[in-house]
């Protein structure tokens, strides 16, 4: 495979006339800071036919909801492509330039002695009123995100594109291939700041996962407090934790209403506490429901500023407990007149004076 957006190089470098170098300047300007796919299209269309003298142009995206497949623009070979998903699979074009991908190839090269005639393409493309004989693709992907597009010119002549056509194409796909991850790029910063909107977060602990567990947004806030709480192995490999992955794939499955016992989950850890909640998204990605994870930390009760030594510590925690001061007592095994003098040192360094005006305070956050 080719590197992303890297052309293939073929033979001798190539010199470019005047006309397609200033073609391929006015091409390469326009391209900078397309904000749709509609645009990306409208620059490439009429330059690529005039370069590689070409009758048709079409281009295909990734779907920016996520789903599967390329979303197609063409201004002319839309009804041989409006339905291309139903018949992708006996594409011979799609075919080779799947085995060869970021690479230019020529209706030769994809036919590899094949006849055009016999092609379920080629039979489409005469019953939607088209005659389309010669075509040069190229599929552009990327190791790490997959599919991101595809480019394909088509001509009405008999005689194969020349290999200059070819090579000129080439020469393009990294400008075309930076252009559609732009508008990929755009679109996906637009979703990303719809869910935070929808979670009415701004630097709170959100995280936005698909019922199948994919992470659509998540905030610094909730990383810091994932990997605070759980460990390595008991995260996906992308750091969400498994039993998040499970409960939402879980709350997915569930008819109707949800039993509210589902939508929270508590985890206490050295005087500390996690609490999070689970609720649908009011934003629909590829027709399925989002889930917001909001994740809420609870820390120690006892405040590091009261500066309480390690047996004042223990014995708040006993008031916390509900316990009474012979209790507290028997638990650390110390006389009741210690205690009662613990009590009082903790009243003074926390300025509360009782058991429920001190809790109060370390609650109060």
């Amino acid at each position: 495979m080719a590197l992303p957006g890297e052309a293939f190089r073929m033979g001798r470098a190539l010199r470019f006339t005047s006309r397609e170098e200033s073609i391929q300047h006015e091409l390469l300007t326009n391209l900078i800071g397309v904000g749709s796919y509609q645009d990306i299209h409208d620059v490439l269309e009429p330059r690529v036919l005039q370069l590689c003298g070409a009758d048709h142009f079409a281009l295909g995206c990734a779907n920016l909801d996520g789903s599967v497949g390329l979303q197609w623009t063409s201004r002319t070979t839309m009804p041989l492509l409006q339905r291309y998903s139903e018949w992708v699979t006996n594409d011979f074009v799609f075919k080779a330039t799947l085995a060869q991908p970021n690479r230019v190839l020529t209706t030769p090269e994809m036919l590899r002695g094949q006849t055009l005639d016999a092609q379920e393409t080629r039979q489409r493309s005469v019953e939607a009123g088209l005659d389309l004989k010669q075509v040069m693709a190229a599929l552009l992907i990327e190791e790490q995100q997959g599919l991101k597009g595809g480019l394909a010119v088509y001509s009405e002549r008999d005689r194969p594109f020349p290999e200059r056509s070819q090579r000129l194409l080439q020469w393009l796909v990294p400008a075309i291939h930076r252009a559609v991850s732009h508008v990929q790029r755009i679109h996906a910063q637009g979703l990303e700041l719809d869910l935070l909107k929808a979670g009415a977060v701004e630097s709170g602990a959100l995280l936005v996962l698909t019922s199948w567990g994919r992470e659509m947004v998540r905030t610094n806030a909730a990383t810091r407090l994932l990997e605070k709480w759980f460990a390595r192995s008991d995260r996906t490999p992308q750091g969400i934790p498994k039993a998040w992955v499970d409960r939402v794939a879980k709350l997915a499955r569930l008819p109707g209403m949800i039993p509210p016992a589902l939508l929270e989950d508590v985890r206490d850890e050295n005087g500390e506490q996690l609490q999070v909640t689970f609720s649908l998204s009011t934003i629909l990605w590829a027709g399925n429901p989002l889930w917001q994870v909001r994740i809420v930390e609870r820390p120690h009760w006892v405040r590091e500023e009261w500066e309480l030594t390690n047996a004042e510590r223990e014995v708040a925690e006993g008031i916390y407990e509900g316990l009474s001061d012979q209790d507290i007592a028997l638990k650390r095994g110390t006389s009741l007149l210690t205690v009662k003098g613990q009590v009082r040192d903790i009243y003074r360094k926390t300025g509360t004076s009782s058991r429920t005006q001190l809790i109060a305070e370390g609650r109060r956050r």
